[in-house]
Parts: structure tokens; sequence; C-alpha cells
């Protein structure tokens, strides 16, 4: 199931959970829609362990891959209007730490400040924060960084048709466009609850969470990229977008203020075993074989199956790698500690799926799931 990442294949590139890598998508993906432009995302922290979802990111629908979330193409027209650039004071507004929303035990921050010796430029920094329980409450556990910032450059004002939250219409914004530069950069990991191990040349990062340590491989330096992009201020939110189909599509949005969640909003994360398996372990870094099926949660049901959105059953199984932000994270931490042959229940609340974007027209906003997912293999 690779839907819980929110990918939007209107973003030029996207960076793989853990290792987040910065690609350049070569086109466009039905299968994996909201990918936070480039940033929100993935320091490449995603699979570390903590938590995210949502946000992402990144809606499964009957008869697509897991989990993957997938929101229907968006037709909207190409700008009307654009002014050429303007003054330094163009991108001021977007000045300051902007916090993404907590998902699960992870959220991110994005500095932006004026770039030195650019005259309408700005320098983006990235942190990704990994708390102790879900939340984000208290101060982080761990924090992942970037050696380099990335640089936004202004290019010029434009009135377009953007979508500014998931799902939703298209609405005729005015836009400041900008080139997304990112060097050449590496990734470091550091805090109390961080261990760093060195062997053969290759870095790898733990996690110690109560329940256990939850792992990443260092991927080394990162190729430099660039891309387009657009800012947009919506009610003191800052909303980075990315262009598709003539328009724009929000990729993350940012608030000043540092928000965390309750778990206590929705049912608390499950893991329960009906069948234990006597094959290999599914570790972080495995490559894990499944059959699934999901359902929306129901309280009001005994087993709490609601409406069923996806099934792999009949179908081909699904095969990814764990912990490598390419599920949910309610799936990188839920099938943690599995064997193969054997089947597991897994009850996730909202911050470790879809979050408050949902995904498609199957997963609504704020939507706790449930799944069933059979072990077939661990490679």
């Amino acid at each position: 199931m690779r839907a819980p990442l929110p990918d939007n294949p209107a973003s030029p590139f996207q960076i793989d959970g853990l290792l987040c890598d910065v690609h350049f998508r070569p086109a466009h993906n039905p299968v994996r829609p909201l990918n936070t432009l480039l940033l929100s995302a993935c320091l490449g922290l995603g699979a570390c362990g903590g938590g995210g979802g949502g946000d992402a990111a990144p809606a499964a629908a009957a008869g697509v891959a897991p989990p993957v979330a997938v929101v229907p193409p968006v037709t909207v027209t190409p700008p009307v209007t654009v002014t050429p650039p303007a003054s330094a004071a163009t991108l001021a507004a977007y000045a300051g730490d902007w916090y993404g929303p907590c998902q699960g035990r992870l959220q991110d921050m994005a500095a932006l400040a004026p770039a030195l010796g650019g005259a309408n430029a700005l320098a983006l920094r990235l942190v990704r924060n990994f708390h102790a329980t879900d939340g984000c409450a208290g101060t982080a556990i761990a924090s992942e960084t970037l050696s380099a910032d990335f640089s936004l450059t202004y290019g010029s004002t434009a009135a377009a048709a953007a979508v500014l939250t998931p799902g939703t219409a298209a609405t005729q914004v005015t836009l400041d466009l900008v080139t997304i530069a990112i060097p050449a950069y590496t990734r470091s990991r550091s805090g109390t609850a961080v261990t760093t191990t060195s062997a053969n040349g290759v870095t790898q990062w733990c996690i110690n969470y109560a329940e256990g340590p939850v792992c990443a491989t260092d991927a080394g330096q990162q190729a430099a990229a660039s891309a387009a992009g657009a800012l947009y201020l919506d009610k003191g939110d800052l909303i980075l977008l990315s262009p598709v189909s003539g328009g724009y599509v929000a990729d993350v949005r940012y608030t000043k203020e540092r928000a965390t969640t309750i778990q206590g909003q929705g049912p608390a994360f499950q893991r329960i075993d009906t069948v234990e398996g006597t094959g290999t372990l599914a570790s972080s870094g495995r490559t894990l074989t499944v059959n699934y099926t999901g359902w929306l949660y129901d309280a009001a049901r005994p087993d709490f199956k609601g409406t069923q959105f996806d099934t792999s059953v009949g179908k081909t199984p699904f095969t990814f790698r764990l912990g490598a932000g390419a599920v949910i994270t309610g799936w990188d931490q839920g099938l943690l500690g599995m064997r193969a042959g054997g089947k597991r229940t897994l009850i996730i609340p909202a911050s470790l799926a879809y979050g408050s974007a949902g995904s498609g027209t199957t997963i609504p906003p704020n939507a706790p799931l449930v799944f069933e997912v059979d072990l077939i293999s661990v490679q």
C-alpha cells in the first residue's frame, strides 16, 4: 500500500521517505497524487519512524494498488495575467518560521529568510522533528536536517486557477511564481533518542522509541535539482504549489503556530495479530509482499469495519519496502515485527493515515481506518 504518502503527480520531483531522494518526475502518475512539493517533504525522513501520514501527504480506491492516494486529474485554465518581476519586497510576506501539520509523531518546519546576495529570493531551511508519542507535543526527541538550504527565486506574479485544498474545485487566485533550486545535499540526524552507527562506509540512524528503535540508512549525497513552483498566503497560511494541467495544485500548507494533535480525537493505534506467522521477520528496510483489505473505521460495529474502500484480495499482491515512506505511517509502524505467514489487523487513527486532507472520494478528511493484512513473504 503505497498510498499513504501524499504524492502529487503534478510535482516535478518527489522526495522518497526515509532516504528521501529528490527525483525529477518525468510524467504524471495518476496513482500517486498529493506529493508534497518539495519540501514538505520528505527530508528523507519519512520512513524513519515517527509518524507521518498524512500528510500527506498523499486515496485508495477499490482496485487500486494499496493505500495509494488517488485524486482525479485537475483541469484548470492557464494563467491569464502575468506581471514582470517586482521588487525584493514581493517575497517578504513569506519570510518566517512555518510549521506543517502534526503527522503522528513527526512534524516539519520550514524557515524562510531573505537569501544572502539574492535581490528577490528566499532561502528555505527544512527541519523534520520526531516526537516520543503521537500528537507532536513537547520537545522533539530527534531532528533531521539538510546540509544545504533550498532557494526560491521570484519570477513573476500571475492570476491563475489553483486547487488550494485537495479534492476541491480550482479557484482563480494571484500567485507568486518561483523557481526552486535544490543544491546537492546530505542529511543528518541528531537528538537525545538518536543512535548513529557506521560500518563499511554505510551510516545508519536509529530513533529509539519506547516500543523499539526505527532505523534508516543514510543515502549519501543527493544530486542538485530545480523545479517551478508557486507561493500563496491563504488566511495567514503559507501554501506551496506545483504547476499541473495549465494551473496549480497545493502540495503542502504551513501555519505560523506549531499545531499539535490529540490521540483521543479518534481510536488508538492498534496492532492485533489474528494469525502468528513463523517465517522471516518484517523489519525496517525489508521488502514485504502482502494481501490487504481496508475499511473506514466505524465505532458502531463490533469489528469496527465500516465501508470497504480497497482490497488486493483476488488481484496481484502488493509489494513495498517497509520503513521507506512508500505507504502510510500506520503501515510502516504497524507491520513491524510481523512474520511471514501471519495475519494482522491494524486500527489506524487519521493522523497515521491520510490526516485532515483525506484521499480522493473514498477516504474523507480525518478518517480512521481498519486494515487486515496477510504477510505473504519478507525479502
